[in-house]
């Protein structure tokens, strides 16, 4: 019954404007509210437990550390604004905060926290901070974070993530009382390869922090968020949209992994707190909790709010693409699989002392084969032409990254992603995934290995 009320609601959501569409839709819509409400999916809000998690910090190790030093913070976002206040604790002499906006008025800052309006993409505006404030430490935040704006905006988007964090690392090697640096980075990466402008600058942005630690005294460190919740452009959206003529989502069946903005800041400051010098680590939420259906949250907005609205299914925009490839988790042990970590990395896996936080690190790229995608991209100004620069940067840097890694993994990985049962019941092809699957085939020319994914071959 579910799946004939989705065919309807996608039949008539292009005609939403029609009154007696709309009335028919309303309906449609309570008649979902009843079938949710009579599991219990409704009874409170989905994401409830996951307001509720924390992580566990060594605040007692994390303020000596800090005692007496200079932070830099790039971005006063909502991750910003957290991290901020929680690392306002006495002992710290200094609090620079680097964002592109003015300070709003209604903003208080506490004593040691200096505002100073910037753009990491400007390394004159980088180089004057810290010849100013000399920062020991770099949170690493500023970012244009929307997957759908990053496709339209393909040139704003380089410049603020990939050139940007560039520039924060070049800057962070300059200055030799820079000691650590650490970066927010997205789930989203830990795709093998992607076709969407926002996850590849941010899979870019770890690679730059990745091959850089590997030669420097300056610790780096990432993390990998999931969708924030008090920051998440779809729950934010659902949220507001309760008082619009209609809720517009992209899809049923589409699941997203949450996490609180205190676990992010928290993760920070882990991150910090475990990196080591020569080596860079990515740190995430290990127990994230079953993904939540993103139809089940429109719902329970609708509902809790008593509107007489309907759900309407836009379909996925440009940026909410890409299919799930399963072969990107690790299913020789389901008990414990992550959205946010693929088999490459899992391998290399620790998880925390406390058990909260998973920490490993990503297959390293050819440093040449990064600087020259880089370099590429720096110097491209037609929007056109970037776009195709930064996916052959980035397949050229995942070619180089591939011929590295475990031969077996790569196996798995393919059988694991491209299994014709799983891929039938998902109602996907080979062909979804070739742009990652074909550069995985280009490193298993050797016969041993070509026995062992002869029948996938065949079908490409």
């Amino acid at each position: 019954m579910v799946e004939s009320i989705h065919a309807k609601i996608w039949e008539l959501s292009p005609d939403v404007r029609n009154p007696e569409i709309y009335e028919e839709l309303t309906g449609l819509t309570r008649q979902l509210i009843a079938i949710y409400d009579q599991d219990g999916r409704l009874d409170e809000n989905p994401f409830t437990p996951t307001t509720k998690r924390t992580l566990s910090v060594q605040h007692a190790e994390l303020e000596m550390m800090l005692k007496d030093s200079v932070c830099l913070v790039t971005g006063f976002g909502c991750v910003g604004q957290c991290l901020v206040r929680k690392l306002s604790f006495p002992g710290i002499r200094q609090i620079v905060v680097m964002d592109m906006k003015p300070l709003a008025e209604d903003v208080k800052l506490p004593a040691n926290v200096i505002y100073v309006q910037g753009n990491i993409s400007e390394g004159r505006d980088l180089h004057a901070i810290f010849e100013k404030y000399r920062p020991e430490f770099i949170f690493h935040t500023a970012a244009q974070r929307d997957p759908g704006l990053a496709e339209t905006h393909i040139r704003e988007t380089v410049i603020s993530n990939i050139m940007g964090t560039w520039n924060i690392v070049k800057t962070c090697e300059r200055y030799p009382f820079v000691k650590k640096c650490t970066f927010s980075s997205t789930g989203k990466a830990s795709r093998y390869y992607t076709e969407e402008v926002y996850a590849a600058t941010k899979k870019i942005c770890e690679f730059i922090f990745d091959t850089y630690a590997k030669q420097s005294k300056v610790c780096y460190s990432m993390v990998r968020f999931t969708h924030i919740l008090e920051n998440s452009l779809m729950n934010i959206g659902f949220r507001d949209a309760v008082d619009a003529p209609f809720l517009a989502i992209h899809s049923p069946g589409k699941y997203v992994t949450a996490q609180n903005v205190s676990e992010a800041a928290d993760l920070l400051l882990n991150s910090l707190l475990s990196s080591r010098e020569g080596q860079c680590t990515f740190s995430l939420v290990r127990h994230l909790e079953w993904p939540v259906e993103s139809l089940e949250v429109a719902l329970f907005y609708i509902k809790e709010r008593g509107s007489q609205i309907p759900v309407i299914f836009q379909g996925n925009p440009k940026g909410y693409c890409e299919k799930f490839f399963r072969g990107q988790m690790n299913w020789s042990d389901p008990d414990d699989l992550n959205l946010l970590i693929n088999v490459y990395e899992y391998k290399h896996r620790l998880v925390s002392p406390a058990g909260d936080i998973v920490i490993s690190q990503i297959s390293p790229a050819d440093p040449e084969v990064l600087l020259a995608a880089l370099q590429d991209m720096e110097i491209c100004l037609d929007d056109s032409k970037l776009r195709d620069r930064l996916f052959d940067g980035l397949r050229n840097i995942t070619r180089s990254a591939l011929t590295k890694v475990d031969k077996k993994d790569t196996v798995e990985i393919l059988k694991w992603g491209l299994e014709p049962k799983h891929l039938a019941a998902q109602g996907l092809c080979i062909s979804d995934f070739k742009g990652i699957t074909s550069l995985m085939m280009e490193t298993l020319t050797d016969p041993p290995w070509l026995e062992q994914i002869k029948n996938i071959l065949y079908v490409f």
